[in-house]
């Protein structure tokens, strides 16, 4: 049987609060302004990110 979820920008928004930076696991990367955006591609949700600065050991961490 397959059911249909919609998801929505503030269900994923809601989400990437939960992911911690791995540096300052007091905030979350939404709180860090690492996120820019979330848009959807067809049935693909691309997240777009940013470093807090150039060449940021962590962003291969929060890419996963």
């Amino acid at each position: 049987m397959k059911t249909d979820q919609t998801i929505s920008k503030q269900n994923i928004w809601s989400y990437l609060e939960e992911v911690i930076d791995p540096e300052i696991p007091v905030l979350n990367v939404v709180e860090m302004g690492i996120v820019r955006d979330v848009e959807f591609e067809g049935d693909q949700v691309v997240v777009k990110i940013t470093p807090t600065y150039s060449g940021c050991p962590a962003m291969n961490a929060i890419e996963m």
